[in-house]
């Protein structure tokens, strides 16, 4: 398992998103990933390979910004 994986998952259990303004997402997180990928969201960050057996998609941080800027919704997706 990727270790970004599993510090992401701390992170969400310790660290609340909802709230934070961008800038603060990206001081705490770094940069997002540029990618195509989930294009309906505003912020995407790659996390490393699906978690399981498998593993043959990728886990994906996606977070939705509100009108003032700040997070109002954050999910783990795999691809």
């Amino acid at each position: 398992m990727d270790q970004r994986v599993t510090m992401v998952s701390a992170l969400l259990l310790t660290h609340r998103l909802e709230g934070r303004t961008q800038g603060e997402v990206v001081d705490l997180l770094g940069a997002p990933t540029n990618t195509d990928y989930f294009g309906d969201w505003d912020l995407v960050y790659w996390l490393g390979n699906e978690r399981g057996l498998f593993g043959i998609d990728s886990e994906w941080l996606v977070l939705r910004l509100g009108p003032d800027g700040r997070v109002v919704e954050r999910r783990v997706v795999t691809d």
